[in-house]
């Protein structure tokens, strides 16, 4: 019965794992993809100003891949370990209220109120992103040295 409940953890653990490598290889993808366009943003707004179709198309991406980021942390929710459910939550809320931002803007790309609540957003949801990695980091290097995990790739 001792074996078979570690074999249910090990097997848990390994699940939880691969899920908890995916997820933060996503996130640190999308923290680089916000300050890429967190730049993109504030250069275009000091050349053109508030008002162009560049701007827009930029949003409309942008938000996109948000989107696409959103529903992969979405489906992967189910193999989180539990020590990580409130921050995965945290972070999945965070990246909701940044596509909310670019809905809020792509609706009145004028408003510069609007730019600026989509910038704190991003830098708000970039600094719980880096948090969530370093702390996903620890717990994949504890598995591994738990259960022996080689990571060949």
């Amino acid at each position: 019965m001792i074996y078979n409940n570690w074999q249910k953890n090990k097997e848990f653990n390994f699940r939880c794992y691969g899920t908890m490598k995916v997820i933060n290889d996503h996130l640190v993808y999308l923290s680089q993809w916000e300050q890429l366009t967190l730049k993109v943003l504030r250069e275009m707004i000091d050349k053109e100003g508030y008002r162009n179709e560049g701007l827009l198309k930029i949003l409309k991406n942008s938000k996109g891949f948000f989107e696409e980021q959103h529903t992969l942390l979405e489906k992967e929710r189910a193999n989180i370990p539990y020590d990580f459910t409130t921050r995965y939550f945290t972070i999945v809320s965070a990246i909701h209220s940044v596509t909310v931002a670019y809905d809020q803007l792509i609706e009145e790309p004028g408003d510069p109120d609007r730019y600026e609540t989509l910038v704190n957003q991003m830098s708000y949801c970039n600094k719980i992103i880096k948090v969530f990695n370093k702390n996903t980091t620890q717990y994949l290097k504890n598995v591994e040295k738990k259960y022996k995990i080689k990571d060949f790739y």
